[in-house]
């Protein structure tokens, strides 16, 4: 970190000697620091605030740790207030600059957020990271517009890939490296983070504004629209495209789809899903004009029809799936007076739904819903053909949102679930409000975004809560391995009953208890007595070795009985042992022999386990923790299904998605929100559940490979429905 010493900015190979009708790294330079001098008067103005609140909620805390943080931190940022202005501007400058170094791509791609260092954070980072990612996501659901325009500008004058300026990301790493800078860090940091995230839109939306404003006004991409509505020029364009057989790259390769499939029995032969009751035209019609005296029905009359049947669509709410309406529209007389490229749009669109509708992994409610979307999609594609090829198209985007909800609602979505009523709403609105203006599906991304990042947020506030349960059991399973380790040497040799008792139960339990408090000392102590307790009950062959063990054993067994106070060993179980070590010092002391047991492996458990898998469940507050983890003492032989299986485990990363089976409600899924950095256990959430369930890496492999859980794909729903398609044209 630190403010550049010049005003030197480095530029791809590719971008040097540039004619561009403007000098691309000097307004680089200009906007890089009229945003610097934005952020740093956005925050001079919202510390007073932020000071304000933080007094209030210290007045009014019931708990002394409470009042001083919030005092605390209220007396930090009035005491560094230029500072952390200053700390902000450099890590601003810092960051941006990371941005335009190639060999930093890596560094710099890491310091906004890699998914592959999130899981190796600590409970203790989680609240940290998690209130910088909602700083982030508060803008862009915000200031989403502005954002878009500001980072392809941004791109385009550094030569660089549209997606490579997060401005919004920047802008929190920004704050959160300037408290880092300026000393405060802790729970100050994150009450800071928390407070700035409350009124990051009316504090730094303007700057994000006037850097698209200023830079458009020096012809930095002043035409870059959002919307993909049509306008006069786009219809233009797309009567142009159709005269010349211009499409999107993947569009003439579903038209050969559609056309390859005379009727539906054709369909049936190369496996495509029975495309409705309506035969698909023949091929031929996609090979020919529309014969002379045959006109084309005007556009505005075709949308009108598809108006009139998006309003008038019955909403569905149960029972199977009443079908494709596309088919229907295609057979009446305005479907069939449609133009050689709009004909073939309406087939593609209904048989891009048919695979939809036969995708068993979503859920028939969303299947229901997604039904109702049919015109609206059909009317946006006819529009605008970049639909099927671009990802970034609002239209797509928004499928994508209704995707990722449906991942989280499950195979058995029901109707009072929030984010199948959230789906709800958009349907809604899409039906009612959209004619042709496609800002209406932009708006409904936006809104549909926060809430699933709302949704997120929840489940992550629940592993913040359920990571430290994880965390200490981890320890404890970490204390139990430690002991048993080295507790094995021992007990892999003849020993007196007593002494195996002994060390199996209380003496065991005393070095899980050192080592979990980390007393290395006392650990130390505890293996010398073993060590000696053991070499206590060996046979002497001499009156001289007698005589050393009877002068060392009331020390001995002082430290025994040290041990036995620590645990507050039950006085009946104190005499019993007592009784036992005396009678085999005595019996030794009188130079005979103890009798000694055979020796056995270690048993981990006081109970066999009765299965492969164990489980056990934590209360903490209102909610639960489920703890699933191999039962001690499983031996699971390799084989080719663990591995691949162990594998699959190994390569999950944080947010994705898993199903468990449940006899009793059915499949439950759940997000992987954190794994911890010692064993690599998975912590799962859902906001929708007060249960976390953390899981071993073994554990999960097992159900993985036994079929009790699976990973959820997260591919859209719409771009497995256009890979299926692909696949089928490529088979047929």
């Amino acid at each position: 970190m630190g403010v550049p010493d010049d005003n030197v900015i480095r530029f791809p190979e590719g971008m040097r000697g540039s004619t561009a009708e403007f000098d691309r790294p000097q307004a680089l330079i200009k906007a890089r620091d009229r945003v610097t001098q934005g952020l740093r008067v956005a925050f001079s103005a919202l510390l007073p605030q932020i000071e304000q609140e933080l007094l209030a909620r210290g007045d009014v805390a019931t708990g002394r740790a409470q009042r001083e943080l919030f005092y605390g931190t209220c007396g930090l940022i009035h005491d560094q207030a230029l500072r952390l202005e200053s700390f902000l501007a450099a890590e601003w400058l810092d960051l941006f600059e990371q941005r335009l170094r190639p060999l930093d791509k890596v560094k710099a791609l890491r310091a906004i957020g890699d998914p592959e260092e999130l899981q190796l954070l600590d409970f203790g980072a989680m609240d940290q990271e998690l209130a910088v990612n909602a700083i982030a996501s508060r803008i862009r659901s915000g200031c989403d517009e502005g954002l878009f325009g500001a980072s392809h500008r941004l791109a385009f004058l550094s030569g660089q890939r549209e997606n490579s300026w997060p401005v919004e990301d920047l802008i929190a790493q920004s704050l959160d490296k300037a408290f880092v800078a300026a000393g405060v860090v802790g729970m100050a940091q994150v009450e800071l983070l928390h407070a700035i995230e409350r009124h990051a839109v009316e504090a730094f939306g303007p700057t994000i504004q006037d850097l698209n404003t200023f830079l458009t006004d020096r012809g930095v991409l002043p035409k870059l629209r959002r919307s993909y509505s049509a306008s006069a020029a786009d219809k233009t364009r797309s009567i142009e495209a159709e005269q010349a057989g211009d499409t999107a790259d993947i569009f003439p390769l579903l038209q050969r789809l559609v056309a390859a499939q005379p009727a539906a029995a054709g369909a049936a032969a190369v496996g495509l899903p029975m495309l409705g009751s309506h035969a698909t035209p023949a091929a031929g019609m996609y090979r020919q004009e529309a014969l002379p005296g045959n006109m084309a029905v005007p556009m505005e009359q075709v949308m009108s029809s598809l108006y009139s049947l998006q309003t008038a669509a019955p909403v569905q709410t149960s029972g199977p799936l009443t079908g494709n309406v596309l088919r229907e529209f295609r057979a009446s007389d305005t479907g069939q007076g449609l133009g050689h490229l709009h004909a073939v749009t309406v087939d593609i669109v209904a048989t891009l739904f048919d695979f939809i509708f036969d995708d068993a992994s979503v859920a028939d409610p969303i299947k229901a819903l997604v039904a109702r979307l049919q015109i609206p999609v059909l009317k946006v594609a006819m529009l605008d053909s970049s639909f099927f090829s671009s990802k970034a198209h609002p239209a797509r985007r928004l499928l994508d949102g209704i995707s990722r909800a449906a991942v989280r609602c499950g195979p058995r979505a029901g109707h009072d679930d929030p984010l199948y009523a959230r789906i709800s709403e958009v349907v809604d609105r899409l039906q009612n409000e959209f004619k042709q203006d496609t800002s209406l599906f932009d708006a409904l991304c936006v809104e549909l975004d926060a809430f699933l990042d709302g949704q997120e947020a929840a489940a992550d506030a629940c592993a913040v809560e359920a990571a430290p349960l994880v965390a200490e059991q981890e320890r404890r399973e970490l204390a139990t391995l430690a002991a048993d380790q080295v507790l094995s040497g021992w007990l892999s040799m003849p020993l007196p009953p007593a002494i195996t008792d002994l060390l199996h139960h209380e003496w065991r339990a005393l070095l899980i208890r050192y080592h979990l408090n980390g007393d290395d000392s006392a650990w130390g102590v505890a293996m010398s007595t073993i060590g000696d307790l053991v070499a206590s009950v060996q046979p002497q062959p001499d009156a001289r070795s007698r005589k050393r063990l009877a002068t060392s054993l009331p020390t001995l067994v002082r430290r025994v009985y040290e041990g036995l106070d620590k645990l507050k060993v039950a006085e009946d179980r104190r005499l019993a042992l007592a009784d036992q070590l005396f009678a085999l010092h005595a019996a030794v002391l009188r130079g005979a022999a103890p009798l000694m047991a055979s020796a056995e492996p270690m048993a981990l458990a006081a109970k066999p386990a009765s299965s492969e898998l164990s489980s056990e469940h934590i209360e903490y507050g209102e909610s639960c923790l489920e703890r699933i983890f191999l039962s001690p003492g499983a031996l699971l032989p390799p084989s080719e299904g663990s591995n691949h299986a162990h594998s699959l485990v190994a390569n999950l990363r944080r947010g994705d998605w898993l199903e468990f089976a449940d006899a009793e409600s059915g499949p439950l899924r759940y997000r992987l929100s954190w794994i911890s950095p010692q064993r690599g256990i998975l912590l799962l959430t859902n906001p929708q559940s007060p249960k976390a369930i953390s899981v071993s890496p073994d554990a999960l492999a097992l159900q993985l490979e036994r079929g009790k859980a699976s990973i959820v794909t997260v591919e859209p729903m719409f771009d497995r429905a256009v890979h299926r398609a692909l696949e089928t044209l490529k088979a047929a």
